[in-house]
């Protein structure tokens, strides 16, 4: 049996959801004689429970069996999201008591879209999980939909606060993104009728911009920013609003022990919830496994429901790749299927399988010349399997590699100047000890973060990288480090492999013995790139009018936080790729499969001969 509808909402659902009292016992029927034969799916049947997915689809039947399938198929294959805390564990309502996933209470006076509120930065990193928050928001969306016609017919509305949001949280949230928009979005059956954010930080535009992406038109049209508690009044009845934001719906410690009390009541469902999902093993045709969200980095759509597997660039940064690169977005995906194809038909890369955006990124650095794409693509894993002391052994949890992403050798900088403008890195040279470490262990974890920011960042992708290089603390025994065929090396990675943009480099501290390292570097650069190093010593000032302080931290006279907070997230970012690191580790060429003769590191990096100068565009 299923709840009738009041007569407004009886209105809304016909004429928004295509709602017809007198075929939804036929849809019922549908739908579970359909999911009884699935042999991969272990599904709810109760009819309030499917009437509820039939309205988030607007009762189109086919939307509804794939998104209970999705629904069941990431409870399987995302369990750190739906089944990180289990709703029977006391942990989870230890959690829900703190208020950051709550849905406020119901308007008396009017039909209204229920609104969620989430306090992003209302409980502590250090204790608590991002993915915590999204499996307290998977079960009270169960409740919603079996309790609140008014959800279910109207939809619901997110209120996002960002106050105490430190950049902890930050890093917890990015490498589950994927999965986190996979099921709220795609998966969960309440209809989005809007997203209102207040309180935003510096920086928090950023991780806007990254989720719009998975969002369709519709739900980026609705996205609102609120400057204060008035401001948010215009959009939100204030009698749901909780007391500490002005309003007249009751403490957030109320509203949160109202949904504990919901969550002891069901806790009967919640201990049948736990057995549903799917056996992989039984679905028909390709197993939806866990590959769907393999820590690639690039933010993609599950590529069993989305056809696109790239990030839309901004306005402004299209304008710029298609005056700078000659990028054409209608040829884009063209291009790319090119790459694929050219690789799966080379016998010594066959078995190399990047993800389309790292695919983009090669284009891009190659101002979208396939040729040069290419001739780049097979250099990387090329030197991949010749050049071990950078590409070997990237564990982010090795010691070694721990110590070094404490020290923060290499970090980008969070923001760039304007919405097309390149990002900046500094390198701090003089943080290594000699008696410790070498110049191939930072350019190790310099390339590491590198590839990250090829997956990641567009801006980097798109305008370029400029380097700030501090030579403070630096000593002869590590300048002695910088041996020609160590230069080699390097350079032939940034040359002929990695498809950076380097737009200029900025020299502070330099000391001295810094001429005869500088002029080895020097011999293998060409005019170009060679009048795009300013040395600056110790005048910062004179760095400002290239990088201005609104980017930088404020040991470089900066506005833009601290080092030890880029290194804080550096540090985490590079360990949640660590599951893409071991992986790309195998991906290098296959010498003797390569038609011609083999690559070896004698012929590329020999001293013999001469050595071709580093240009640029």
């Amino acid at each position: 049996m299923i709840r009738e509808l009041s007569p407004e909402l009886a209105k809304i659902a016909r004429e928004e959801l295509n709602e017809k009292p007198t075929q939804i016992e036929e849809d019922l029927r549908s739908l579970k004689e359909w999911i009884h034969k699935q042999p991969h799916l272990i599904a709810r049947t109760d009819d309030q429970w499917l009437v509820g997915m039939l309205r988030g689809c607007k009762f189109s039947l086919e939307r509804v069996k794939k998104k209970l399938d999705l629904y069941y198929t990431l409870k399987t294959t995302a369990p750190d999201i739906t089944m990180r805390i289990r709703p029977t564990d006391p942990k989870f309502l230890d959690v829900l008591r703190l208020g950051v996933c709550i849905f406020l209470p119901k308007p008396k006076s009017q039909l209204y879209p229920r609104v969620l509120l989430i306090r992003a930065g209302a409980y502590d990193p250090e204790k608590n999980n991002a993915a915590d928050i999204m499996c307290i928001l998977y079960y009270l969306v169960q409740i919603v939909l079996m309790e609140d016609d008014v959800a279910t017919v109207i939809g619901t509305r997110v209120l996002v606060d960002y106050q105490g949001v430190t950049m902890n949280h930050f890093t917890q949230g990015t490498p589950i993104l994927k999965k986190m928009v996979a099921v709220s979005q795609d998966s969960m059956p309440l209809r989005l009728k809007g997203s209102h954010h207040m309180n935003m930080p510096a920086g928090i535009e950023t991780i806007l911009n990254l989720i719009s992406t998975f969002l369709n038109e519709k739900t980026k049209e609705r996205i609102r920013v609120h400057k204060s508690h008035q401001d948010l009044f215009e959009f939100l009845p204030k009698e749901i609003i909780p007391a500490e934001y002005g309003g007249d719906g009751g403490t957030i410690t109320q509203i949160s022990e109202y949904w504990v009390s919901k969550m002891i009541e069901y806790k009967s469902w919640m201990q049948q919830e736990e057995q549903l999902g799917t056996d992989e093993s039984k679905r028909p045709g390709p197993l939806s496994g866990k590959n769907e969200f393999s820590t690639e980095g690039s933010f993609r759509k599950l590529d069993i429901f989305h056809k696109m597997t790239v990030r839309p660039l901004s306005a402004a940064l299209l304008k710029k790749a298609q005056k700078e690169i000659n990028e054409n977005p209608k040829r884009v995906n063209s291009d790319i299927k090119a790459l694929r194809e050219w690789l799966d038909k080379q016998p010594h890369m066959h078995k190399i399988k990047p993800s389309d955006q790292w695919l983009l990124a090669f284009l891009r650095g190659s101002k979208f010349s396939l040729e040069r794409s290419k001739e780049k693509l097979d250099m990387y894993y090329t030197l991949k399997g010749l050049v071990p002391e950078f590409f070997a052994n990237r564990d982010p949890l090795d010691t070694g590699l721990q110590e070094m992403l404490r020290l923060g050798a290499f970090l980008p900088l969070k923001n760039c100047e304007g919405e097309d403008s390149c990002r900046t890195c500094i390198v701090k040279i003089g943080v290594l000890n000699s008696t410790q470490y070498n110049l191939s262990d930072m350019l190790k974890v310099a390339f590491m973060i590198t590839e990250i920011l090829m997956l990641e960042d567009d801006n980097f992708a798109v305008s370029g990288e400029q380097v700030i290089v501090d030579m403070k603390d630096v000593g002869v025994s590590i300048l002695s480090q910088w041996t020609p065929a160590l230069a080699k090396k390097v350079i032939s990675c940034f040359e002929k492999a990695l498809p950076v943009r380097m737009r200029s480099t900025h020299m502070l501290n330099t000391p001295t013995g810094f001429e005869a390292a500088y002029t080895i570097f020097k011999t293998f650069l060409g005019e170009k790139l060679k009048k795009r190093i300013q040395v600056h010593n110790q005048d910062y000032e004179a760095m400002h009018k290239s990088i201005p302080k609104s980017v930088l931290p404020v040991e470089y006279g900066g506005d833009d936080g601290s080092l030890q907070e880029l290194i804080d997230y550096w540090k985490v970012k590079v360990e949640s790729y660590r599951d893409w690191f071991i992986k790309e580790e195998k991906a290098i060429t296959d010498e003797p499969k390569r038609p011609g003769k083999p690559k070896t590191s004698s012929e590329l990096f020999g001293l013999e001969g001469s050595f071709r100068k580093l240009e640029v565009d």
